[in-house]
């Protein structure tokens, strides 16, 4: 009897650890039901789960042209579950813009919504099949792209939000709000610079005479020249970079552009070229950051606008790599082209 007693109580201790194994099995794995999740690999400092997209606009007459753009003529996204669906479901989501100000409130960021009709959201389901954990097709999403030219601001956001599951018994829309809302991105650069000028791209001709303008250079400079003498062999030379240069003009001109001599090799012009213009000499708006490469090395640098703005001082900060002797540090002649 002693020894039956003892059989059933270790039944009854084997069967509580199996218990205890099973919900720690659980514990371990999660929580058992299916959920559907999208997962995309964000750029940069773009936001989690992300997909951007990069726009140049630029000025067109009166209006705004577009450039370039990596824009697909249709954007997509697959969805996830977390496990084999044990049948066919559809998952439905919806373009929710009242989530961009809750967005730019808890990061500090500026996106705006896309203008409407710039994005057909017509297609916002996907379907996973039986037995699968990626659906056969995608979210879908169609931008109108002859309506690039009306982003005029820098960055926008459309939050694409998943909602609803055909068949609940499937499986639930995650509520994890990091892979339940796919971002979609477009950074837009509005480019005043016309990148790889040369000469015949300039609109106007260069300002003359230039016996009147006045320069003001931080850092001094620690040889001093004539960059206004026409001359191409005297200059200002400086030990550090960068070098920030403001012109006076003394008048407004309608500025269309600059060319600047720098050395007689392409290997020494600056690797970065801000530009800005002002009215007043306090404010001042920056035209644009040419690099090297987006330069035009033909004796001259010609940084050149694609309309003409207003201005009476010109500002530059000049900036050369690190590893380049400093006695290439220099500006020989500064130029400004007008209309």
């Amino acid at each position: 009897m002693l020894n039956k007693k003892y059989f059933i109580g270790c039944l009854a201790i084997i069967s509580i650890l199996s218990s205890c194994k099973k919900n720690e099995y659980y514990d371990i794995k999660g929580n058992p039901t299916t959920k559907f999740f999208t997962n995309n690999e964000s750029a940069g400092n773009a936001p989690q789960n992300s997909i951007t997209y990069n726009v140049v606009n630029i000025p067109a007459g009166t209006g705004i042209s577009n450039l370039s753009t990596t824009f697909p003529t249709i954007v997509k996204f697959p969805v996830f579950a977390t496990k084999a669906v044990g049948g066919d479901v559809t998952i439905n989501a919806e373009l929710d813009n009242s989530l961009i100000a809750a967005y730019n409130t808890a990061r500090n960021t500026n996106y705006v919504a896309f203008p409407a009709n710039f994005l057909n959201t017509s297609g916002l389901a996907a379907h996973i099949l039986n037995g699968s954990t990626r659906s056969a097709d995608s979210i879908t999403i169609t931008p109108d792209l002859t309506l690039l030219n009306t982003l005029t601001d820098s960055t926008y956001m459309a939050p694409i939000k998943l909602t609803t599951v055909s068949n609940p018994e499937m499986g639930q829309i995650t509520e994890n709000t990091a892979t339940q809302i796919t971002y979609i991105i477009a950074r837009v650069e509005q480019r005043k610079i016309k990148f790889l000028a040369v000469a015949a791209d300039a609109l106007g001709t260069l300002i003359t005479p230039r016996t009147a303008w006045t320069t003001i250079f931080n850092p001094a400079p620690t040889t001093v020249g004539n960059i206004f003498d026409g001359s191409t062999t005297t200059f200002n030379r400086w030990v550090a970079s960068p070098v920030q240069v403001d012109l006076n003009m003394q008048t407004t001109q309608n500025v269309t552009g600059i060319r600047l001599h720098t050395s007689t090799s392409a290997t020494y012009v600056p690797t970065q070229v801000d530009v800005y213009l002002s009215n007043d000499g306090v404010n001042y708006t920056l035209m644009g950051s040419p690099l090297k490469a987006n330069l035009t090395y033909a004796t001259y640098n010609y940084i050149l606008f694609y309309k003409a703005y207003p201005a009476k001082y010109v500002r530059l900060m000049l900036y050369y790599v690190t590893n380049t002797n400093s006695q290439n540090y220099r500006i020989t002649e500064l130029d400004v082209y007008a209309n």
